[in-house]
């Protein structure tokens, strides 16, 4: 759930998104195939019905195979979902009437309209596909807007993992988490430690700019109590010690921002989404929440040593403390143990 963007509006329809994808330092792949008309697919289940438009490119043999699973997966994925919910309602003892049940014609069922694109500058070796979700729950009034990416190589059509982005993947994905807890901690959202976990172990949900990694985040993992989404750009100068593989980043164009792309961005409902300035003037430096963390590491550490050595002394002393104690008596003296 954590590499899914959800948030709630009247919400920017998704020809205009792609008006902004500029902003997001993408470019449209100039070729044959962008000028070709996606395909629409629909596919019905039980309790849902998806809609997915899958772009021309995913005709190509190198990307056949991976959109196909991606399409069977939402429909799969959504139905599923689209159970639970109404698995929630009956044990949550809410209003489940027998017609949300029984298997009629007439049985009222969820929605989504799915719109996969791929884009890409000139000459980039990334490809980035970005699934637009448009969902209508059976029995809600909102609406939901799911944005999910995956970054490929322009050359094989293979999923981009983050750990072929850096020589040590391991501190670049330690660093991607600091910089996040740097920026959302004063917000003291509950789930910013399962965001941070979840980053260390295996950063997702991210798009490779020219100026480093732009993560998205769903809304109240980062920020509570909002229904908005959230990113921020972590600067690949914050992750040079990582080594950052240099053909990743080689044939990205960076460009000054248009007072055009602005006005379509203030104008979107990613106008809270995306911060075009990417200041951080607010966040604690991040050098200093690497530095606490690793105390906070060291000191835990520690706490583990004395509470192991404490088990280990508690487990002796039954069988030392009579001869320790006889020695004293035989010393006639009085003893004083320092902590």
């Amino acid at each position: 759930m954590l590499s899914r963007i959800l948030f709630r509006s009247h919400l920017l329809p998704w020809l205009s998104a792609l008006v902004l994808l500029p902003v997001l330092w993408l470019s449209g792949v100039s070729n044959s195939w962008a000028q070709a008309q996606p395909k629409d697919l629909t596919i019905e289940r039980s309790f849902s019905v998806s809609y997915i438009k899958v772009p021309p490119l995913c005709e190509l043999d190198a990307f056949k195979t991976t959109c196909t699973r991606l399409v069977n997966y939402y429909a799969r994925r959504f139905e599923r979902e689209m159970v639970s919910h109404l698995n929630y309602l009956y044990d949550a003892q809410s209003e489940v009437t027998q017609s949300d049940l029984h298997y009629g014609r007439n049985r009222q069922k969820s929605v989504q309209h799915v719109t996969m694109s791929i884009y890409s500058q000139p000459n980039d070796p990334v490809l980035t596909m970005f699934s637009i979700f448009k969902q209508q729950i059976a029995g809600a009034k909102q609406q939901n807007l799911i944005v999910e990416t995956i970054n490929f190589e322009a050359e094989t059509g293979k999923a981009i993992r983050f750990n072929q982005l850096f020589e040590n993947a391991e501190l670049a994905a330690m660093l991607c988490a600091r910089a996040i807890e740097a920026k959302y901690s004063k917000y003291n959202s509950h789930l910013l430690p399962v965001v941070l976990s979840a980053t260390e172990l295996s950063p997702s949900n991210f798009i490779i700019t020219p100026k480093g990694l732009r993560f998205f985040f769903a809304p109240g993992l980062v920020k509570p109590n909002t229904s908005v989404a959230d990113s921020m750009l972590i600067r690949l100068e914050l992750l040079q010690t990582a080594k950052p593989v240099a053909k990743w980043w080689a044939m990205k164009n960076d460009h000054a921002i248009t007072a055009q792309e602005r006005a379509a961005l203030a104008a979107s409902d990613l106008r809270d989404v995306i911060n075009l300035e990417e200041d951080g003037a607010d966040a604690p430096p991040v050098e200093t929440m690497i530095a606490r963390t690793r105390a906070e590491q060291d000191a835990q550490q520690a706490a583990a040593q004395l509470q192991e050595k404490s088990v280990t002394d508690a487990i002796a002393a039954p069988s030392s403390g009579n001869a320790v104690a006889s020695e004293l008596r035989s010393r006639g003296s009085r003893t004083v143990v320092h902590p």
